[in-house]
């Protein structure tokens, strides 16, 4: 038993904030490779991208490739992945231990409802923290390891108005968590108003007449005053910090006027579904009694937040990516021509003066897979994250087989990464709609199911990893490793022959390989797969069903 809550609720969330600062670090230090490489015709190159997009990414050359690179992480992505964990961690602290009936648990310790809160809010700070300083190391650290100077950047500064802003979204997903105990509507609200406020900020400054507007949004004092070149600006900084304690101290208010609950609240959506009577004949091997059908349910709602944040993200960015490219498309192919095999090699040699190409480029090829990834990935560990947390004893005392509730976890992960798949469509129709692209639909709907099957197969070796050990850690090591390696080997065999054999044996080459966009979906590889993913699903049931459990 851990000593106190505080370190319990750190416990419980330090790996997915780890995951997600290392995430940033390999792209950081993939960025300045690449961008290294090129020096100062990719700086060119982005001096000649639209106010718009460079606008709406807070992209800064004005330090030269560090500088790029470093606008693009603290102005961009990084913000979206350090918000997204603040905001999952609030949305959880009180909802989530209503929607599991821990609070139950909670209830029998002496302590009152303000030093529960308190113990979730200090952790959720100190986690945030200690991410706001995992990311400065990283950046620092892929600067000064490409040979850039870092006396013209100051890293420590944007960090703290990218910390500052993700804590203010952070506290209103704990606000509503505390208020409602609806985890899916905190982080819904919460993730939602965080891509609002993204969009406010790049777009209302462009509108003549309306630039101040744009300082409504939060998003907003990221960038306000330029803090990678001109230091900390404390004036914002502290009105946002203030307005976020003032929503930790209503959360507090909000958690004494109500009552709690246990396992109880409106259904999720996917849960409804699942429940539907009209789709009950096709769900029946997968609901079995009632008490299998909950196991089902409980795992589709607690993958609910990491799917609003990585599915979400990506149908906005596939969306962005197809209004963008009618203004770029002139000159875009310039900056392709700069960057030698490796890199191209990375993003399947796409053509980025065609949508297809773009499209593969810029999110295909990399973006996607990581989104997918983030999502089954979680979802396949969940079986052994069920022996992590000593729940597996009460799951099992339900009339239910050990394979039945396996299997239920793993189909569970199957319909996370069919909706990532949805959203992925979505994403991408929109853009080629609104963009007037002329991608061919069915090709659109090839990409998605194989990037959706890519997903399952990611998933799914976490799942069988973490049924042979009941680790969560390996579980999800094991995945990750399979994706890195499997990705790197499938991207490089395109122009070093001797990887072509080694590249059969990742996912990424048949999800890939031919890039479906352009030239269509291969059921072959649709095949393989779907193939791949049922078989690593019955060797973790097989598995599972045969050891003793840790829970």
């Amino acid at each position: 038993m851990l000593a106190t809550l505080y370190l319990k609720s750190v416990r419980d969330r330090w790996l997915g904030a780890l995951i997600g600062s290392a995430s940033l670090a390999a792209v950081a230090l993939l960025s300045m490779w690449a961008y290294s490489g090129i020096g100062d015709e990719v700086v060119q190159f982005f001096d000649q991208m639209p106010e718009f997009y460079t606008t709406a990414l807070g992209l800064s050359s004005d330090g030269g490739v560090a500088s790029l690179m470093l606008s693009m992480m603290l102005n961009f992505l990084g913000p979206f992945v350090i918000a997204g964990i603040a905001v999952s961690i609030g949305a959880a602290a009180i909802a989530g231990e209503e929607r599991t009936g821990t609070v139950n648990i909670l209830a029998t310790v002496p302590r009152s409802r303000r030093r529960v809160l308190w113990s979730k809010t200090a952790a959720l700070l100190s986690i945030m923290v200690g991410v706001a300083v995992l990311s400065w190391a990283a950046y620092a650290f892929s600067v000064v390891v490409f040979g850039e100077d870092l006396s013209s950047v100051n890293i420590a500064a944007a960090s703290v108005h990218v910390l500052a802003v993700a804590l203010l979204f952070g506290a209103l997903a704990l606000l509503l968590s505390a208020a409602t105990g609806q985890q899916a509507l905190a982080s819904g609200a919460a993730t939602g108003l965080l891509i609002l406020s993204f969009l406010i900020s790049g777009i209302v400054p462009l509108i003549d007449g309306w630039q101040d507007w744009a300082k409504i949004s939060p998003w907003y004092y990221i960038n306000d005053g330029e803090p990678l070149a001109n230091g900390v600006q404390w004036g914002p900084v502290l009105v946002i910090l203030a307005i976020a304690v003032a929503m930790i101290g209503a959360s507090f208010a909000l958690l004494d006027a109500r009552d709690l609950k246990s396992g109880e609240g409106r259904l999720p959506l996917l849960e409804r579904l699942v429940a539907d009577p009209r789709v009950s004949k096709a769900t029946a091997l997968l609901r079995g009694r009632s008490s299998a059908r909950g196991i089902l349910g409980i795992s589709l709602s607690d993958g609910r937040a990491v799917l609003t944040v990585a599915g979400g993200g990506l149908f906005m960015m596939l969306l962005f990516l197809g209004v963008l490219f009618n203004a770029i498309n002139d000159f875009v192919g310039e900056f392709v021509d700069v960057f030698p095999d490796s890199i191209m090699a990375m993003v399947g040699y796409a053509d980025y003066t065609t949508p297809e190409g773009w499209y593969t480029g810029e999110a295909l090829s990399i973006v996607a897979p990581v989104a997918i990834a983030v999502v089954t990935i979680t979802m396949g560990a969940s079986l052994a994250v069920e022996e992590r947390t000593r729940r597996a004893s009460v799951l099992f005392a339900n009339p239910v087989s050990r394979s039945s509730v396996a299997w239920r976890k793993f189909a569970a992960m199957l319909v996370m990464s069919a909706a990532v798949g949805v959203l992925a469509f979505g994403g991408m129709a929109l853009g080629n709609l609104l963009g007037g692209l002329g991608m061919d639909w069915g090709n659109i709907a090839g990409a998605s199911l194989l990037l959706t099957l890519l997903g399952t197969t990611l998933g799914a070796v976490a799942f069988a990893a973490g049924a042979a050990t009941g680790s969560p850690a390996v579980a999800q090591g094991a995945a990750i490793g399979y994706a890195i390696v499997g990705w790197a080997v499938a991207s490089y065999a395109g122009f070093a022959t001797a990887l072509e054999t080694w590249a059969k044996l990742s996912a990424f080459h048949y999800y890939a390989t031919p890039t479906p966009l352009e030239h269509g979906l291969s059921w072959a590889n649709v095949g393989v797969l779907a193939t791949a993913t049922l078989v690593l699903g019955a060797v973790g049931v097989m598995l599972h069903r045969s050891r003793d459990l840790k829970g």
